[in-house]
């Protein structure tokens, strides 16, 4: 995965020769503990093959300096041209299973031919985020586009409309606490800009989760949008909550009180967290004495359960939406809610369709 994200940005043959000699050259491709032995459904064979196949490049290039070396070192000059391009063709066909479409109209195209009685979408952008002022024009100009072609599409009304997810750090070059008063004069009139725009086609807006060292200035701009005049008496929008991140709980509290001081009702995804390694490497770089999110994951799955309980218990004010993947997760929350409604589950696309 970590490949098949890296190999798509990059644009030169020898860069991206050097990036599958890192990554493949490094991983365990056999044995007990690797890939095939991980996995045993859908394909089984597939994967033990693509295991082998895998592991068998990694000893070419990672052989030493012997007779056997020499020959492995000319034999991978001869072949990292057709490995390149067969790892290019499994990054694309491991997009087509995790990604919805290349442009928005793909992907609302895909969703209207499936079964749009039992499924409805939010969609997001891939890889966003903007390191300089024209790449946050171009970010913001993106979601706009989305958020009017979703709207075409879209007759659905209440909390079965089509939503869309905004990254904060796409639209501001420098989304970070030290340029607090830049970033709340400059990002926080863009988002109410397409907050406004999702308002008025009756989607639903979820601002984005991100690293922990943003939540309290993601907090910040998510309170002055909704502070908004033209955003009142709207109730789709919202955010994302990682469980995670040992905060969780004060997030949802304070999301209740921002509902109670605009009353209007607010929604709230609940994920598990996306960021999990860097967080634990930041805090390890800076010598911290704790970290900002659980390190065991027994810890992650209970606070996931608790922030569950408190959202459950604030359906008057909160809107709460379950991301999940896991049947005793889903099955815990059915419990949870006793047979009132006034919730939804989500997964994302690809996974955990079962």
């Amino acid at each position: 995965m970590v490949l098949a994200e890296a190999l798509l940005r990059v644009p030169d043959s020898l860069t991206a020769d050097r990036l599958i000699e890192e990554k493949i050259g490094a991983a365990r491709w056999s044995g007990a503990g690797g890939a095939a032995a991980e996995l045993s459904e859908p394909e089984p064979l597939l994967v033990a093959a693509a295991a082998w196949a895998l592991g068998t490049t990694a000893r070419m290039i990672d052989k030493g300096k012997t007779a056997e070396g020499v020959i492995a070192a000319a034999a991978r000059r001869i072949g990292m041209g057709a490995l390149r391009a067969a790892a290019r063709q499994a990054m694309q066909l491991m997009g087509r299973h995790f990604v919805f479409g290349e442009t928005i109209e793909e992907s609302l195209r895909r969703a209207s031919a499936r079964d749009a009685k039992s499924h409805r979408y939010s969609f997001d952008m891939l890889g966003e985020g903007a390191r300089t002022g024209a790449d946050a024009a171009r970010y913001f100009d993106a979601y706009a586009h989305a958020i009017e072609a979703i709207g075409r599409s879209s007759g659905v009304k209440s909390h079965e409309r089509l939503g869309i997810s905004v990254k904060l750090s796409a639209l501001h070059p420098r989304f970070e606490p030290l340029s607090r008063a830049r970033v709340l004069a400059e990002l926080t009139p863009r988002v109410v800009d397409l907050a406004r725009l999702a308002k008025r086609h009756d989607l639903q807006f979820t601002i984005d989760a991100e690293e922990a060292d943003r939540l309290e200035l993601s907090l910040v701009v998510i309170g002055a949008a909704l502070a908004d005049p033209s955003l009142g008496d709207w109730a789709g929008f919202g955010l994302a909550v990682q469980a995670y991140q040992k905060r969780a709980g004060a997030v949802i509290d304070h999301v209740a009180a921002l509902a109670r001081q605009h009353r209007r009702r607010l929604t709230l995804r609940l994920v598990k967290g996306a960021y999990w390694d860097a967080e634990i490497k930041r805090a390890q770089e800076r010598g911290l004495a704790d970290y900002p999110v659980f390190t065991r994951k027994a810890m992650t799955d209970l606070n996931y359960i608790a922030c569950a309980r408190k959202m459950l218990a604030l359906r008057d004010i909160v809107y709460p939406q379950f991301a999940t993947h896991n049947a005793l997760t889903v099955a815990a929350v059915v419990e949870i809610a006793g047979g009132v409604e006034g919730y939804e589950f989500q997964r994302l696309h690809g996974m955990g369709e079962d």
